[in-house]
C-alpha cells in the first residue's frame, strides 16, 4: 500500500505542532486543550463529491463508507482520544479484489482507503480500541 506523503507530512507536522503547543502551555502552567470533536469529517478526508453510503460506530471511532460515482472511500474517524495517537484501521475490499488497509497509531483518523468500484459490490472494515467490524457485501452499483 502506498503512503500518501502529503497526508503523512500533515499528520506529522500537526503532531509536532500539538507537542510544541502543549509544551509551551505546560511551561506557562496551562493545561493542554481537550478536543470536544474531531476537526475532520469523512467527506473532507475522502474529498470533493463523495457521499456517505454506510457507517458503523466502534468504541472510540466511527468507520464510514463513501462513494463518488466511480470510487469507494473508507475512513475511520476517531471520536475519543482525539489528538492522542491510538491504533485505528480503515479497510476496503471490492468484490473480486484484495483488501486494502490503512492502519496505524493516528491522532484523528485512518484512511482514506480508495478503490474503483463502479458496478461492483464492496465491503468495508474498521478497527478501534480492540473492536473490529467487517460489513456485509453491498452497494453493488
Amino acid at each position: 500500500m502506498a503512503i500518501n506523503a502529503n497526508r503523512l507530512r500533515r499528520r506529522m507536522l500537526g503532531g509536532v505542532g500539538a507537542v510544541i503547543a502543549a509544551s509551551s502551555m505546560m511551561l506557562a502552567g496551562v493545561s493542554a486543550p481537550a478536543y470536544a470533536a474531531n476537526p475532520y469529517t469523512a467527506k473532507g478526508v475522502c474529498g470533493s463529491g463523495y457521499k456517505v453510503q454506510r457507517s458503523h460506530a466502534l468504541p472510540g471511532a466511527t468507520t464510514y463508507q463513501l462513494y463518488n460515482g466511480t470510487t469507494t472511500c473508507v475512513v475511520t474517524l476517531k471520536t475519543a482520544s482525539l489528538g492522542k495517537a491510538t491504533k485505528v484501521t480503515a479497510g476496503l475490499q471490492v468484490k473480486g479484489g484484495s483488501w486494502a488497509y490503512d492502519t496505524g497509531a493516528y491522532t484523528y483518523y485512518a484512511g482514506p482507503v480508495k478503490q474503483r468500484s463502479k458496478g461492483k459490490c464492496v465491503r468495508y472494515f474498521g478497527y478501534s480500541k480492540g473492536t473490529n467490524f467487517t460489513s456485509t457485501w453491498a452497494n453493488c452499483g
